[in-house]
């Protein structure tokens, strides 16, 4: 069911207050944005014009920095514990804070588009990090996933693996819901007659499919 004007513009203001790819393996000094084809650029701070980032190209991302892309586009973000993001076509994603010591810690708010992201723990680290989205907080400690954000749709989010079956993907919705994933799962959250409402199920071919852009997970 389509959303209502009302409904999506709330949404986005509580936000607001191709083929297979290859993760790569090595660690990145810093938080780097590199586009990988197409159109992508990025946000340093309000009123601050969007900077443009050739094909190929990397830049380093600070806290704050939005990062987007454009039609037929693929950018990925690396960051300092070998983490890392992937953004498809036509993709808005903030990334709010980064921090790491005893436990890496990051905030993505994405408002629109798709995201792959592979959280890992290199040498034994522990990770937490939270995606922001229309319909709550997702928490992931260990995991390769994708998220898909749309005003129509909603909000899915598929879970391929765990790297500790004791650790689950952790969703809080907003309106106080909280679910927990495994690997093999989904979650479709969306609005219907006004009420919040959130699905799993098992992942299917076709979920997989939504996500093609990214290549096999």
């Amino acid at each position: 069911m389509m959303l209502g004007p009302a409904v999506k513009r709330g949404a986005l203001a509580a936000l607001c207050a191709a083929g297979a790819f290859t993760w790569r393996a090595d660690a990145a000094a810093d938080r780097v944005l590199q586009n990988l084809h197409g159109s992508v650029s990025y946000i340093t701070g309000a009123g601050v014009p969007a900077h443009v980032l050739a094909p190929s190209a990397t830049t380093t991302l600070a806290d704050d920095d939005v990062a987007r892309t454009g039609a037929a586009s693929m950018a990925s973000i690396i960051l300092p514990d070998s983490s890392q993001i992937l953004m498809a076509s036509d993709s808005v994603l903030k990334l709010d804070t980064f921090s790491q010591a005893d436990v890496a810690r990051a905030h993505f708010v994405v408002f629109e588009g798709k995201v792959r992201f592979r959280v890992v723990h290199p040498g034994g680290a522990q990770a937490d990090f939270t995606f922001t989205t229309p319909t709550g907080q997702i928490g992931v400690r260990g995991t390769e996933g994708d998220i898909a954000v749309d005003p129509f749709d909603g909000v899915r989010m598929n879970v391929y693996h765990l790297s500790d079956p004791a650790l689950p993907v952790h969703v809080t919705m907003i309106d106080g819901s909280t679910y927990d994933i495994s690997g093999g799962q989904k979650i479709w959250m969306r609005w219907i007659s006004g009420k919040l409402i959130a699905k799993i199920t098992p992942i299917t071919a076709g979920e997989i499919k939504r996500f093609e852009e990214f290549g096999p997970p």
